[in-house]
């Protein structure tokens, strides 16, 4: 019995990718897996939608692999960099693509001897300003990419820096991508630049493929946007122990919580050395039995105290919900996320891949 663990919706997850569907105009759609797919579960979450997406994107040669020995045949497109020579051959041997962002990275794939073609999408620096070739670089780009026997055009992307905070600098970058856009020839490519903000607006209509990323997953882009996709990942942990203070006790380290009346206060098996983030000690809540009850002094490395003094009948080994709902209670990511001064992605990317993941209806 696991005292720890990741529920993923099936059925919310195949929800969300009938949304993007439908908002997509008949674009293809690159499912963002990076970063064991934003802590949901890699091969999980692959495994259910594989049938439903065109393509997906991990981060790194890693993931790319883990992947393929899954997909056999799927797209599979590499964001990093893949710098060694071998990995660069499997990665072509294995019909993986590569993102490629600067000349530098280009002019090192064409010198790779290679009996298979390295595919690659060319990122546009548009406005983001962290990766990508600048758009009077893509003369010389072209260039290097003609010559080679072994590189081979696969697609031609951007990133938006803002969405959807400032809709005006992401005109701007779309404007920047159209430019770039009216040089390629050849128009039978993979073109993608929107990501979940934007494919939701259809601010790109010449493009061919969207890369819906944390609204794939249910959660919005930022707290105020909405989005009709439900959240796919819940946690859960149980009850470990149980036991009975006076008032005035202290409890876990530093006595950064002190109790104000009689209080019976349960411990959790989970801690931040599970990715549960530290600073939400005090802060957060979670639900027993469907009511929400206060995280109460330092959350450990494997420990959480919660009160459970307005809960009866709780019993050892009893689960609990961090993070989804029970009953009329709820949780978000981004509620988590908001209360530890970060970003819904943060909260579901430091989830440790050892928490198993279950996939529920």
């Amino acid at each position: 019995m696991s005292l720890t663990w990741i529920e993923i919706s099936k059925s919310a997850l195949l929800h969300n990718i009938a949304y993007f569907r439908s908002r997509s105009k008949g674009k293809k759609i690159i499912a963002m897996v990076k970063s064991n797919a934003y802590g949901h579960g890699l091969l999980k979450v692959a495994s259910i939608i594989k049938d439903e997406v065109d393509a997906f994107a991990v981060a790194d040669f890693q993931e790319g692999m883990k992947l393929r020995s899954l997909l056999k045949h799927k797209p599979v497109f590499i964001l990093l960099p893949v710098i060694e020579e071998q990995e660069v051959k499997e990665v072509a041997k294995s019909k993986m693509s590569l993102f490629v962002g600067n000349l530098q990275y280009l002019e090192f794939l064409s010198k790779v001897n290679t009996e298979s073609k390295i595919k690659i999408h060319l990122e546009i620096n548009s406005g983001m300003n962290r990766t990508g070739i600048r758009p009077d670089e893509l003369t010389k780009a072209m260039e290097i990419i003609e010559k080679s026997r072994t590189i081979e055009l696969e697609g031609i992307f951007s990133h938006f820096a803002t969405l959807p905070a400032n809709l005006n600098v992401a005109k701007k970058q779309i404007q920047t991508f159209r430019d770039v856009l009216k040089q390629v020839k050849d128009k039978n490519i993979w073109i993608h630049m929107e990501n979940s903000a934007a494919a939701s607006m259809n601010l790109l209509p010449e493009a061919n493929a969207i890369r819906p990323g944390i609204s794939l997953y249910g959660l919005p882009p930022s707290p105020d946007y909405k989005l009709d996709v439900k959240p796919v990942l819940s946690l859960k942990s149980r009850i470990i122990d149980i036991h009975f203070l006076d008032v005035e006790e202290g409890l876990s380290y530093d006595y950064t919580f002190i109790t104000r009346r009689p209080s019976i206060i349960a411990t959790l098996g989970i801690g931040y050395g599970d990715g549960y983030m530290r600073n939400l000690s005090n802060k957060a809540w979670v639900i027993v039995k469907g009511k929400k009850v206060p995280i109460v002094g330092r959350i450990c490395m494997n420990h959480i105290l919660i009160d459970i003094t307005d809960v009866p009948d709780v019993k050892l080994y009893e689960t609990v919900t961090l993070i989804g709902r029970d009953g009329e209670g709820e949780i978000t990511a981004t509620e988590l996320a908001i209360k530890s001064g970060t970003i819904n992605y943060e909260i579901t990317t430091k989830l440790s891949p050892h928490i198993e993941r279950i996939v529920v209806e």
